[in-house]
């Protein structure tokens, strides 16, 4: 307890010990130190105080005390400087009444009791009566006793405890002594009782978690279970507490090597995630995964204080599969974080991660064409015969086609003008036009192209330093954003567009380039906190940045790099700030103008062409004016085509096109259609 005052004595000549030489001199030099500390004027605290729990920010107030002394001497005429001169908020009470009633109005954080002789009885009865109040429970109780002469044995702080009192403060009229002592309080015990209360808080939170929650010590005994543990494991709380845990884990189908690897993992201090077979009270086992998370006393510290488990049942259908032996032979890898995870070689597991829910849903999302595709496949292969495995290919040859459902009209008639009419009624049933000759110079320009442009000579050198940066993956596009002033689609896009030749090979002019990014980016909404300009030049750097690799310049030309790099920029241009079915909830004029289809990539296609090619705010912006008819219409349908793929109710069906076509680096079969599936 906290007995710091106990030292001090009422008479400083009993405490005297002749032994010590300095005795005098250390007294004077004490005595000068508190008359100085009186002379200074009261300090004042802030308002509230930032207070650290874990990774939660606390803001404690400045403290209130209360004073209950029933006659007023020099004892409590120190302690109330003691309060002002530390900047705590002060009330004063002379009796049980005016305690509680002042306890009722207001909240106190201390509560300093007379407890000397002539008044003991009735500082007893406020002790406990504040003890018996659930909402006072936080506050901190201070005993002032009566000093202990020197030839006195230590009498015990039992009776102070029961009482319901925190502290003992042996009589002392120092107020340096009686400063201390509520300093000493208001940061130990009462920041204590403000983290308890968030403890509290989170406790809470487990008890209606769905999830269920367990919290042992180093040693695997149990502390604490959630409701939903009792509802999975079919033990009670009573049944689980300062018992251990180990002893649900299945050994004989879990694996003797799965559980020795959670138990290293465990004594490493690090987070172990892991599918076990868990034991049930009067009940079959069931599949479970685990993730245990290790708790750290204090920051650095390589030991875990405890542990909290988090278990999962898996489905009925994993279940059944779980309960096979040779399914727990798991291998472990290390990830990047320092975590160790282990992954069933058989099992599709409901992971706790993000990352594992995306990997189980990729395996299920394979369209019955990629089914139809494997099982001819593995026909092909058995089969001796030359005739059929031709035929099968020819089959997967039109399976693979991205048009599957379209006619076409090569069968129908030799005539040309026949031809040509059909294909005009086909939309997208042209041919691919070449481009040769002078529009092709080179896929990628070199950096003399961009620094001999008239913005680089003008550039800001961070602004400089920064886009030498742009080929790297961990490229800091916020930095770009901090240093142009909110343009980094500005300055990023005329960088990566020059780059890749797009004002030699298409004939764009410097100036209409710059005016037609100044003119995009204001078009996106800078009160959006995702969809703005910023993300826009970060999707633009990702694309530059797979662009620039041999396979994809081995099979894409300039128009192709053209289009992908123009998508990126204006794929989310003019963005709301909303998602599309927000609008159709709403009957939004965007979502009746597009049928409830696509809402948002229509409108971003739309309006990049729209402020592209018709724009009457600024002249001198169209960077298609130079292009042949034919390139254009090429350029434009591949522009949408890609803005439209950014709706992600479509991501599985352009997932499973790209596996059924089974691309290969540098191939030209099949390479028109394939290419705008890429």
């Amino acid at each position: 307890m906290g007995c710091a005052a106990s030292v001090h004595a009422s008479d400083s000549s009993q405490c005297k010990d002749p032994k010590h030489k300095d005795y005098d001199n250390t007294i004077r030099a004490v005595t000068e130190q508190s008359r100085k500390e009186s002379e200074e004027p009261p300090q004042k605290q802030p308002e509230k105080k930032e207070l650290r729990f874990g990774p939660v920010k606390l803001l404690q107030e400045i403290s209130r005390v209360l004073l209950v002394f029933p006659v007023e001497d020099g004892q409590s005429e120190a302690f109330l400087w003691a309060c002002r001169k530390g900047g705590f908020a002060c009330s004063i009470a002379n009796s049980l009444e005016s305690a509680m009633d002042t306890l009722d109005k207001r909240k106190h954080h201390i509560v300093v009791i007379d407890m000397r002789l002539a008044v003991y009885s009735i500082g007893e009865q406020i002790a406990r009566k504040i003890r018996s109040r659930p909402s006072l429970a936080s506050v901190v109780t201070l005993a002032v006793c009566p000093a202990i002469p020197r030839w006195c044995e230590e009498p015990s702080v039992r009776p102070y405890l029961e009482m319901g009192f925190n502290r003992r403060f042996l009589e002392n009229h120092d107020r340096g002594a009686c400063l201390n002592e509520i300093v000493m309080m208001d940061c130990g015990e009462v920041s204590t009782g403000l983290k308890l209360s968030v403890a509290n808080t989170l406790f809470q939170l487990l008890e209606e978690s769905k999830d269920s929650f367990d919290i042992t010590d180093i040693d695997g005994i149990c502390s604490y279970v959630n409701p939903s543990f009792e509802k999975l494991a079919g033990f009670k709380s009573v049944d689980m507490i300062g018992k251990s845990t180990d002893t649900l884990l299945n050994e004989e189908k879990t694996g003797h090597g799965l559980l020795e690897t959670m138990q290293r993992c465990k004594s490493e201090g690090k987070v172990w995630e892991g599918v076990v077979v868990h034991n049930r009270k009067g009940q079959d086992p069931i599949s479970v995964e685990m993730k245990i998370m290790p708790v750290f006393d204090a920051e650095g510290n390589n030991l875990p204080s405890h542990f909290v488990t988090c278990r999962l049942e898996l489905n009925p259908t994993v279940c059944r599969s779980c309960l096979n032996k040779n399914q727990y032979n798991s291998s472990t890898r290390r990830m990047s974080n320092g975590r160790v995870r282990t992954e069933s070689s058989n099992t599709s597991i409901n992971s706790i991660s993000v990352n594992n829910t995306s990997r189980r849903l990729s395996k299920q999302v394979d369209a019955p064409i990629i089914k139809i595709l494997t099982m001819l496949r593995s026909i092909q292969d058995t089969s001796p015969q030359q005739l059929p495995a031709q035929l099968i290919e020819n089959v997967m040859a039109m399976l693979r086609s991205s048009e599957l459902y379209n006619p076409g009209s090569n069968s129908l008639t030799e005539d040309p003008e026949a031809l040509g009419f059909m294909d005009g009624l086909m939309e997208g049933r042209g041919t691919r036009p070449s481009v040769t000759g002078d529009t092709i110079l080179s896929h990628r320009e070199s950096t003399v192209a961009f620094n001999n442009t008239a913005l680089m000579q003008s550039l800001p050198t961070l602004i400089k330093e920064n886009l030498t940066k742009r080929e790297e993956w961990d490229y800091d596009i916020f930095e770009l954003e901090r240093l142009s002033s909110h343009r980094p689609l500005f300055y990023l896009g005329f960088d990566i567009l020059v780059e890749f030749g797009i004002l030699n090979n298409f004939k764009v002019e410097e100036t209409t380039l710059r005016n037609w990014l100044s003119l995009i980016e204001s078009s996106y909404r800078s009160s959006n906190t995702y969809h703005n300009s910023t993300h826009a030049a970060d999707v633009l750097q990702a694309s530059a940045y797979f662009c620039r690799s041999q396979c994809m310049e081995n099979f894409l030309d300039p128009t192709d790099f053209l289009a992908l790099l123009i998508a990126s920029i204006c794929h989310d241009i003019d963005h709301p700030g909303r998602t599309n079915a927000f609008l159709c909830n709403v009957s939004h004029e965007l979502a009746v103008m597009y049928n409830d289809s696509a809402v948002l990539e229509s409108h971003h296609s739309a309006t990049t062409f729209k402020v592209t090619c018709q724009s009457a705010e600024q002249k001198n912006v169209n960077i298609f004016k130079n292009l042949e008819p034919e390139t254009f219409k090429m350029i434009r349908k591949s522009i949408i085509s890609m803005i439209l793929a950014t709706d992600m109710t479509q991501h599985f069906e352009h997932y499973n096109k790209f596996l059924a076509v089974n691309l290969k680096c540098g191939s030209s079969e099949d390479g028109e259609e394939n290419l705008a599936l890429l």
